[in-house]
């Protein structure tokens, strides 16, 4: 009997220890094999807004696959880029990965390092569908796209509608419109810009709204290509109009020495009238402890008479984007992960802690800030969204443009400073 009890127990450990090999608990799939491990890179520190809610999406996406597990690794930004460049260059990508859009993802892509996420997107029409319109853009190479956005930002035109109301004045819709404003702004002592351009990307932003509306996006997208130059008439007659801008006292005395934080305190005080700044600046401006909350408004650059360009173009970048490396080890999986960030629940979080988001999602009024739910309004007719130029062209072309707008706002003739331009675009195109 005893030998009979010692088999049965025999028999009993077996198939518990069968059944334990079946578990299907979060560790492995419903299928009985244990989940794919993925891995995300991505800038930010941990503790930012931004990185919170995406740590958040990452245990929500982790919760409701039975496929794959991921986990993030955050790196501060500048930091960021080094690490995966190398990581590329070791051919040791991650899963997926934050990227900026055109220069930076340009060279990932045409090395083979990224999976494009085009059949995945036309596979899923809602999903492709809830992106705003022209979103991809900067992402698209050779007709395929290769990652998705989860925010954007966008260059506004921010201004004190106390300072506009008690001098009579409205947002300019057109160039005349707007040296209207700055000529009354300046009969009542009041700064009509607060600009300032001690680091040459502010000025160089405020020039490529101007030279949108002149030349529209073509003369830009020629020099990308590289079958067009600096020396089209849209970009020496945008330098024309920054210098007019300067010699109408349109920007602080000394702004070419003055940083961008001063500069932003002069609108903040009620001293300056307008700012043209990336929707980033929206929480600074606006939340409680500034002088302005209550007071900003928010309108499209001004169209420019005769241009080609379009007023319902806006200036910016997609934001906090993920792309997905050829060596992802479970690419289906990491395609769900694109959808959960871009989903209503994940998007409306980014918009309440104060971010312009990249899809269609509805936001509740009451949980959002009204100048951001005011940018998101203005959008809903965008036609064209397009890059800073140092994003699109990379930091060493697109530095070049940056001080050479410096240069001509310093009074450096235009033809001569786009010239020099080419020659250095020639000398370091890639």
């Amino acid at each position: 009997m005893r030998r009979v009890s010692l088999v049965l127990v025999c028999i009993a450990v077996i198939f518990a220890s069968l059944l334990s090999g079946c578990d299907t608990s979060s560790t492995g799939s419903a299928s009985g094999g244990q989940k794919t491990k993925l891995k995300i890179e991505a800038w930010g520190i941990e503790t930012d807004p931004n990185s919170r809610i995406i740590k958040e999406t990452v245990s929500l996406f982790n919760q409701r696959s039975s496929t794959a597990e991921i986990e993030i690794e955050f790196t501060e930004q500048e930091q960021y880029k080094t690490k995966i460049a190398t990581l590329m260059a070791a051919n040791e990508a991650p899963d997926l990965f934050n990227t900026w859009a055109a220069g930076f993802l340009r060279p990932f892509v045409t090395s083979g390092k990224v999976y494009s996420i085009s059949e995945d997107l036309d596979k899923d029409p809602d999903w492709k569908n809830s992106y705003i319109n022209g979103i991809f853009e900067p992402f698209t190479f050779n007709g395929k796209i290769y990652a998705a956005p989860t925010t954007q930002t966008v260059a506004c035109l921010f201004y004190n509608k106390e300072i506009f109301d008690k001098l009579g004045l409205k947002a300019p819709e057109t160039y005349s419109e707007l040296k209207n404003v700055i000529q009354v702004l300046n009969e009542n002592g009041i700064i009509p810009f607060a600009l300032g351009n001690k680091a040459p990307w502010v000025g160089a932003m405020f020039s490529e709204l101007v030279a949108n509306r002149i030349g529209g996006s073509e003369p830009f997208n020629n020099v990308y290509e590289g079958t067009g130059t600096w020396l089209d008439p849209s970009f020496i007659r945008a330098g024309e109009i920054m210098y007019e801008l300067v010699q109408m006292n349109a920007f602080p005395e000394g702004f070419n020495a003055l940083d961008n934080d001063p500069a932003q305190e002069l609108f903040k005080e009620g001293k300056a009238a307008m700012l043209v700044m990336g929707s980033w600046a929206i929480q600074q401006l606006t939340n409680d402890e500034s002088p302005l909350k209550g007071k900003v408004d928010v309108a499209r650059f001004p169209a420019i008479e005769g241009g080609k360009g379009n007023i319902n173009s806006w200036l910016g970048q997609p934001d906090q984007s993920f792309a997905i490396s050829t060596n992802c080890k479970n690419k289906e999986a990491a395609v769900e992960f694109l959808k959960t960030i871009a989903s209503g629940e994940v998007q409306e979080k980014f918009a309440e802690a104060g971010n312009l988001v990249a899809t269609k999602t509805t936001i509740d009024p009451a949980k959002s800030n009204p100048v951001a739910i005011k940018v998101a309004e203005l959008q809903k007719d965008m036609e064209e969204f397009f890059l800073f130029y140092d994003v699109a062209l990379g930091s060493t072309i697109g530095n070049e443009y940056n001080n050479t707008i410096q240069a001509i706002t310093a009074g450096k003739n235009p033809e001569e400073a786009f010239r020099a331009l080419q020659e250095f675009t020639e000398q370091n195109r890639e």
